[in-house]
């Protein structure tokens, strides 16, 4: 039978092996008590160990000297070890966890635990999880972790939910975690500026390309154990690798890095070594084996000239993106590649299945796909479509055209031609071929026409309403006139009389005044809005007459098999001729309250 013995311990968990030895018993049914403890230590000037009053070790000396590895720090325990037996009313079934440097412990509850929720549980729970930091080597009472304030949080949860569903986290001990260094490195901000697997990164002005983080110190730590933690010193790889060209780059230091900032918009390159910005890249061939997508931003200043060495292959390939201010092709351009810039020249073909979009001018030799573009001057347009501001064909094959203005040198067969102002045509040698004046084919006419009609809608019903209210309020107004001369009379007696005139009547008076300076002002708004209102209905008017001022223009003779239509854009009605001799221009007429085709030669 164990006799329970008292101990003056600096290891519980060895003491207690010790003793389970030498009583020929199992370590699992010893226990022990925790009578009092003492801690004790010694500072970086200490010859001896210092006993600590209280448990606030920061009262007594500092966090620096507490992280040093000078710094030593024991506890000593008295325990009274006895044989274990179960609590009559607690079975707490816990764990104790640790980081890695047992710089922080937490206490992990096993939903099959009996909380009763009796007088004394706090306390019963604190003894409980006290034992066990002893058993695990680890200190108690100098933390930052306020343990009887987590046990009480731990309680109130089960008292408002019940019991427990999962495991439960409870924070015992922390003592100063240690702070890893940070070791150099080098940022590439440009790649996360456009997160895209393009050949060229794109920037702006002032952008942040580059970072060169300095390394940092870290700081050691103590565990809980009251151990000292060593950081190792930050590993410096990258000083004074980063080099750029002064010309494009600048850079800003502090003291947490150096940065380095776009001076210009184009894309980062490195050449050499050297980190700048470029404006332009030249390459073979765009295609997914090679470069992938290209996705720069129109909005850059970027030129990219691919000048195709492969005759086989494509310059730009099948489904690769492009979108670059400037574009320079010199071969073909695939199926299904798409085309965003300012301005394009492809010097050989375009894949039917393409998409090409240009805010500017687009220079191409055979276009079979889809282009949009403000200015578009095509070669050869052979079953492409292509809608622009302006289109200059030199030849036309099928196809279909949209623009404001169309010049077509020689048109052959099965092209449909969209204009708004005007066709001109050099010679057609074929036939099946549609020449139409549609001004609503054009997008932009067709918003302008649409959101006119809708501010005139708005300003209309607008104007209805105010109007209403306009003589509702001169209704009132004359109603008043009658009665207000009768206080202007009695202000009027009043100062010829040298007499005070009665303030009711001034304010009456000054009322009526203001109230008619009111109306007037509200009166001459509607007039505003009338005018404005008028002007908005000329505007829609001309725009009505778009047909009238468009003409179709062709140098030579018409063969009989190529139809002339004209769409009034109010009425959408057709006007259409299939001229079969020598007709110049054809353009609409109006004759009365009806339209006809003129046919000059």
């Amino acid at each position: 039978m164990f006799t329970p013995i008292n101990k003056t311990s600096t290891n519980v968990m060895s003491d207690l092996l010790t003793i389970a030895k030498d009583r020929g018993v199992a370590v699992d049914e010893l226990d022990f008590d925790l009578l009092t403890y003492e801690t004790y230590y010694k500072g970086t000037v200490d010859d001896e160990w210092q006993y600590l009053e209280g448990d606030n070790l920061l009262e007594q000396t500092t966090e620096i000297e507490i992280r040093s590895k000078l710094f030593l720090l024991r506890q000593e325990y008295q325990i009274h070890i006895r044989p274990f037996s179960p609590h009559p009313y607690l079975d707490l079934r816990f764990s104790i966890a640790t980081d890695k440097y047992k710089s922080k412990a937490v206490a992990i509850i096993d939903p099959k635990s009996t909380i009763p929720l009796k007088k004394g549980v706090q306390k019963w729970i604190k003894e409980a999880i006290v034992r066990k930091q002893l058993r695990h080597g680890l200190m108690i009472g100098i933390f930052s972790t306020h343990l009887d304030q987590e046990i009480n949080r731990f309680l109130l949860k089960i008292q408002k939910e019940g019991a427990l569903s999962a495991p439960y986290r409870l924070p015992i001990a922390e003592l100063f975690p240690p702070v890893p260094p940070t070791n150099d490195k080098i940022i590439l901000h440009y790649k996360e500026l456009n997160k895209s697997n393009s050949l060229i990164e794109g920037v702006h002005p002032d952008d942040l390309i580059l970072e060169y983080v300095f390394a940092k110190h870290g700081r050691d730590g103590r565990a809980c154990d009251g151990n000292h933690i060593l950081v190792p010193e930050p590993v410096i790889r990258y000083a004074g690798q980063l080099v750029v060209d002064e010309e494009s780059v600048k850079a800003e230091e502090d003291e947490e890095s150096i940065r380095f900032y776009a001076k210009k918009s184009g894309f980062v390159q490195r050449k050499k070594g050297v980190f700048l910005i470029a404006q332009e890249l030249q390459i073979d061939t765009a295609s997914f084996k090679k470069t992938g997508s290209i996705e720069a931003g129109v909005d850059k200043e970027i030129s990219l000239k691919i000048k195709k060495k492969v005759a086989v292959e494509d310059s730009i390939g099948t489904g690769v993106n492009i979108d670059v201010q400037k574009l320079d092709v010199s071969g073909t351009v695939g199926g299904n590649a798409k085309i965003q810039a300012c301005e394009v020249t492809i010097g050989a073909q375009t894949h039917r299945h393409s998409k090409i979009n240009v805010t500017e001018a687009a220079n191409i030799h055979l276009h079979r796909g889809n282009l949009k573009a403000k200015e578009a001057i095509i070669e050869i347009l052979e079953t492409g479509k292509v809608e622009a501001d302006t289109v200059r064909v030199s030849k036309m094959v099928g196809g279909e055209i949209i623009a404001r203005t169309v010049y077509i040198d020689t048109l052959y067969s099965n092209a449909r031609i969209t204009a708004l102002e005007s066709i001109e045509i050099q010679t057609i040698e074929g036939e099946g071929n549609n020449l139409v004046i549609d001004p609503h084919a054009l997008e932009s006419y067709h918003e302008k026409i649409e959101a006119l009609k809708i501010d005139i809608r708005a300003k209309t019903s607008r104007l209805q309403e105010q109007s209403k209210e306009l003589i509702a309020r001169q209704i009132s107004f004359k109603e008043k006139h009658s009665r207000i001369k009768q206080f202007q009379q009695r202000l009027i007696e009043a100062k010829k009389n040298g007499t005070e005139p009665s303030k009711a009547d001034v304010i009456r008076v000054m009322q009526f005044k203001a109230e008619s300076e009111d109306l007037k002002k509200f009166s001459d708004t509607l007039q505003e809005a009338e005018a404005h209102l008028h002007a908005l209905n000329e505007e829609l008017n001309k725009l009505y007459e778009a047909d009238l001022h468009a003409v179709v223009i062709h140098h030579g003779v018409y063969n009989g098999h190529n139809r002339i239509i004209f769409i009034d854009p109010k009425t959408h009605q057709n006007y259409a001729v299939t001229p079969n001799t020598q007709v110049t221009t054809v353009r609409l007429i109006r004759e009365g309250e009806d339209k006809r085709l003129l046919l000059e030669s």
